[in-house]
Parts: structure tokens; C-alpha cells; sequence
């Protein structure tokens, strides 16, 4: 829907879309997607910010690193279900069709903003922004930048990640 309405807007305008030099998006940086890179489809539902069926992946990742706050000098953030980081862990583990295509390499993972811009660029651009990025539990806030060790220690793969 999301070109539909966007067809419509440029149409009221009277504007096509090289008339434009960027858009924005807003969205809800923690919810997670997780599609196909070669469809677009997506591979499970959307799984929300406030969703908590990562709970027990939280309470082993705090319990193998040292506590809920481990990771907090590295991300900021306490371990727990709120980030997309356990949420991707979560689906990796729970759902065939996710840990199928993760395996395959035909699996790509983002928030609503890297789904939306995937989407938008016809599959040609898999990215987020940093204020995105610091919401996951994979990113390291010194270097502003997806860290191997942060992914390993969550049980993400760094090659689904924008």
C-alpha cells in the first residue's frame, strides 16, 4: 500500500518521483522483519516492539555475559526483549521458513525504515541509519557500526543485516 499512496501523493502534486531529492521515513525502530532478498517477501509476520516471546533469550544471553546491563557499555541498551537483536534470534530459532533462508543466504533482516527502503529501491538498497542501528543490540555506539562480537554474543548472523 505503502507505493499506492505514494503514487497518489506525487499525482495530487503534480510531481513524479525524480522530481524528488529524498524522502523520509518514520517508523518503529524496533519491530523486526525478516525477508526474502530475492522476493521481497516477507518471511513471517512482523514481530512489534512491545512483543516479548525473546524473553528467554534474553535471560540466557544476561546470564552466559555477565547480567541484563552487559552489553550497555558497547549499545547502550539493557538486555531485553524490546530490541530487534533477540527479536531476530527469536525468529531465526522459532520459525523453519527464517531459519531456512538464513541458512541459504536468501535472508535479509531489518526494521520497518530497512524493509520500506528495500521495498521503495526495487531490492537494490539493504540499509538503516544509525539512530535504527543503535536500537538492535548489535551495534557497537563507539564505532557506529554492526560488531561481530555483539552479533555472536546475541546469535544473529552478521550477513541478514542491513
Amino acid at each position: 500500500r505503502t507505493k499506492t499512496v505514494i503514487k497518489a501523493a506525487l499525482d495530487k502534486a503534480g510531481l513524479k518521483g525524480s522530481d524528488l531529492a529524498t524522502i523520509g521515513i518514520t517508523n518503529q525502530r524496533e519491530t523486526t522483519v525478516v525477508w526474502n532478498k530475492h522476493t521481497g517477501e516477507p518471511l513471517h509476520n512482523a514481530v512489534v516492539w512491545m512483543d516479548t516471546r525473546s524473553q528467554n533469550i534474553c535471560d540466557q544471553i544476561a546470564a552466559e555475559a555477565g547480567g541484563k546491563d552487559a552489553l550497555q557499555a558497547k549499545t547502550g541498551l539493557p538486555i531485553v526483549p524490546y530490541f530487534a537483536g533477540t527479536k531476530l534470534r527469536w525468529l531465526i530459532e522459532n520459525i523453519p521458513d527464517v531459519a531456512e533462508a538464513v541458512q541459504n543466504d536468501s535472508a535479509l533482516f531489518g526494521t520497518i525504515d530497512t524493509w520500506l527502503l528495500w521495498l521503495l529501491s526495487g531490492g537494490k538498497e539493504h540499509l538503516t541509519d544509525v539512530t535504527n542501528a543503535s536500537r538492535t543490540l548489535l551495534m557497537d555506539l563507539d564505532r557506529l557500526d554492526w560488531d561481530d562480537g555483539l552479533c555472536d554474543v546475541v546469535g544473529v548472523p552478521r550477513s541478514v543485516l542491513p
